[in-house]
């Protein structure tokens, strides 16, 4: 382990500092370092303090990998309504991707919306229906398919008329 995990590891443990500043100061930090941090701000959603995992939640959703994800969507049905709503913005953030031109992008990003299944995503997911990949369509159909709406229902047999 070289200086730098360290240095990453010291500032994940000071998420949970009892000084608000100091968690905030190593949040920012952490956002800073960007991608290298991922792997260390993962974990924290084991952490018992909310608190830790807040910040780690903000700062992988300003980072925006989407390794983070289904850490992420674990959050959503946390007990401290402070970290759902982190985990909601992050996972937002992250689902911008389904815009990106690689398509093993969109691809993820319908995998993450899949897993949540929040009818709320239907509109997405119905303008990937129209995606040159046809993995990204298929993806998409599938995750309509697991939401279960009525509007998800009406896309996808919208998109199935479609010849490709």
């Amino acid at each position: 382990m070289d200086s730098s995990d360290s240095g990453i590891q010291e500032l994940v443990k000071d998420l949970s500092h009892k000084n608000e500043d100091v968690r905030w100061g190593a949040a920012f930090t952490l956002e800073r370092i960007g991608l290298p941090a991922v792997d260390y701000l993962v974990p924290a959603r084991e952490d018992k303090d909310s608190v830790a995992w807040l910040r780690s939640a903000w700062a992988l959703g300003r980072i925006g990998d989407l390794r983070a994800t289904d850490s992420l969507i674990t959050a959503l049905r946390d007990g401290d309504w402070a970290v759902r709503m982190r985990a909601g913005k992050a996972l937002d953030a992250s689902l911008i991707s389904l815009r990106d031109e690689k398509p093993k992008v969109r691809r993820h990003s319908i995998g993450a919306l899949t897993r949540i299944e929040d009818p709320s995503s239907a509109d997405r997911l119905n303008a990937a229906l129209r995606n040159p990949d046809w993995r990204v369509r298929m993806g998409a159909a599938l995750a309509l398919t697991a939401i279960g709406e009525q509007k998800s229902f009406r896309y996808f047999e919208a998109a199935t008329s479609d010849k490709n």
